[in-house]
Order: structure tokens, then sequence, then C-alpha cells
């Protein structure tokens, strides 16, 4: 049996006024559906939790009364070191909400809660699961291997779990969409820029990105102008070069196809930069943003990046993987996996009987984050 760690954070908790104990509740700790694992020859293995595995009633139990702790331990807790790794329990209520597995917990350490409140809110959660070798899909994504027999050991509280700061301490597992209302701390602010004569309301972060784009846009109508006046110039020289005698007949040929190509330059810039085509063109790279802002961080700097280099950068920053070298293809596929976490967390995998973090915590190779 492998030890796994899934990530999660904390955001939303109560101190009780009498004994000072911090509780969380509905904590979301795992999820049904395919993710990636590292492996430790730096490949991508895709590894389903399955509702029959996950959800089953000794996947959800094994979540109750289960320590937390203050980073991984350097073993799997159990009756010889509680007491000194324990620093809270989970709950009694481990329950199944979607596809989702969720439970209370209380944290009654103090030197841990001090750290959660200065800003240490993320866990990373500690399990054990036969991994199968056994390839299929599900929801319309492809895995190699299915995870059995889930068995969570502990909670840990971390600096830093694989998922990064866009998980925190609400329990939202690295690999599920976000459920809470947005704080209004968190609420988008919005600026009103004009583009085509018009007063459009966006995100005051995209402001400058949305106005480069308009201007791009002008540049390249301007553009179209420029190759419009070369296709007039030429077809008059080719029209004129027609009624020359046969000795120039070559040029003729010659700056037709010329205005041929110029014209075949016009048709594609026309198509690429006017009309439905540029509307979804913004729309397409502001969504991507969007997706990747929760791994590069929202002062990122898109500028000049092409879809690929941002989904490359997010790739990179979200498990500190190059994936430069890689295909479109695969890129896409590790992208999309990522979307999954923002919507959610992600497993790290480390082998057969291996115990190997991500988290930023120094735990030992044969434990494994997600």
């Amino acid at each position: 049996m492998l030890t796994r760690y899934d990530s999660a954070t904390i955001n939303r908790f109560s101190v009780d006024s009498q004994t000072g104990y911090l509780h969380v509740r509905n904590v979301p700790i795992a999820r049904v559906g395919v993710f990636p694992y590292l492996k430790p020859d730096g490949s991508i293995q895709m590894e389903a939790k399955l509702p029959d595995d996950l959800l089953t009633d000794s996947a959800v139990e094994s979540a109750n009364s289960k320590p937390i702790t203050d980073n991984h331990p350097n073993e799997s807790v159990n009756i010889n070191n509680s007491s000194k790794y324990a620093k809270g329990l989970t709950a009694t209520n481990a329950h199944v909400d979607g596809d989702k597995l969720k439970v209370d917990m209380t944290i009654m350490d103090g030197s841990l809660i001090d750290e959660i409140k200065k800003g240490k809110q993320e866990l990373s959660i500690g399990f054990q699961t036969d991994v199968e070798p056994v390839a299929g899909e599900y929801k319309g994504m492809k895995y190699d291997s299915v995870q059995r027999n889930i068995q969570i050991n502990h909670v840990a509280v971390v600096a830093r779990g694989r998922a990064g700061h866009t998980v925190r301490l609400t329990g939202d597992s690295a690999e599920m969409v976000q459920d809470q209302e947005p704080s209004k701390e968190n609420q988008m602010e919005t600026t009103t820029i004009r583009m085509d004569g018009a007063d459009v309301t966006v995100a005051q972060a995209d402001a400058d990105k949305i106005l480069k784009l308009d201007a791009d846009n002008k540049a390249n109508a301007k553009k179209i102008d420029e190759l419009n006046a070369q296709i007039k110039a030429l077809t008059a020289e080719r029209d004129k070069l027609k009624g020359s005698a046969d000795s120039a007949n070559k040029q003729a040929d010659e700056a037709k196809a010329k205005a041929d190509s110029l014209e075949k330059q016009l048709a594609d810039a026309e198509k690429k930069f006017t009309g439905d085509a540029l509307d979804k063109a913004i729309a397409d790279r502001m969504e991507l943003i969007d997706q990747a802002k929760p791994f590069v961080g929202e002062s990122a700097d898109f500028t000049g990046k092409s879809a690929k280099e941002i989904k490359v950068e997010a790739i990179n920053k979200a498990d500190s993987i190059d994936v430069s070298d890689k295909s479109d293809y695969y890129i896409d596929v590790y992208f999309d996996s990522l979307k999954n976490r923002s919507n959610a967390g992600v497993v790290g995998y480390s082998g057969k009987e291996e115990k190997k973090t991500d988290s930023a915590d120094n735990v030992p190779d044969r434990y494994h984050l997600a």
C-alpha cells in the first residue's frame, strides 16, 4: 500500500471563546476525479479516484477522529507517537457531499493556532492507498491507474502544500473547486475603459492588457489598409504590364503572384483581427489568463506570451516541472488537470512503497503531496 498526500486549505474558522480551540467546519478533503501524479523519473501518471473507491463507507469513515499535525511527521501517526504529533482531531461527521468527502476539525495546540492566525493555513491530507494499473476513462479524462482501499491517516497543517497558495484552509482540497461565497476582500475590482467608441467594464487588473489588445487591433487595422494600398498599386502595375509586349509577360506574372500573395495576407489578417474572430480571441485569452492566475499569481505579467507559454509557466509554478519541450497535446492535457485544481487539488505520486511529499515542508521521500 502506497502513502499519498492530498493538499487543501483553511480559510473559514472560528475560535472557541472558552477554550481558545480553533474549529473548521465542513472541510472537503478529497473528491472523485482523475489527477496527475509525478513519478520519480519525472513522468506523469494519471490516477483515478472513482466513486466506488473514494465514496465507500470505509474511505469516508477513515476521515473520522484522525490526528491533525503541525507539518508532516516522518512516520505514520499511531498510538505510539500521537502524543508527539497530534495537535488536534477531525470530528466524527465525515460525510459525502456530491462527489466530495468532507469533515469538521478542531485544533487544540496553542502554538499551531498562532501560526494559523499568522497565515500558515494550508492542509496536506496524508492517506494510504493501493494503486492498481487499470486504464480507463472517467468523465472524458483518461487514467492509467486507480486508487483502491483509500484510508486517511492524518491531516497536516503546512506552510505551503503542493497546490500552492491558491488553495487555502476552508478546506478545499487541491483537487477541487472552491465552494464558498467570495469574501469582500476577494471580490474583483473593476474599471471602465473605452473600446471602439463604447464603454466596457472589466477587471481593474486586466484593463491595461485589454487596452493593449485594442491598440494591437488598431495597429492591425492600419496594416490591413497598407496591404490594400499595396494590392491596388500592384494590380495597376499588373494591368499595365498585361498591355505590354510579350517580353513584359514574365514581369506581369510576377506582379500578379505578389498581388495574389498580398490578397491572401489581407484575407488572413481580416479573418484574424476583425469582427467576431477578434472578440473570440480576446475572450479566449482572458479566460486562459484567469485560469492561469491561481498558479502564477495575480501580479503575473502575461504581455507578449503565447497561450502555450502561459500554460508552461502555470505548470512550472504549480508543480516545479519544466514541460516546455513537451508536445502541445501533453501541455494541454496537463494544464486541463491544473484547472481541475483551481477548481481543485492534485496528489503527487512517488512510486511503489515510497513516501514522498511535494509540500514545501521537508517530508520523507516516501510521502507524496497532491
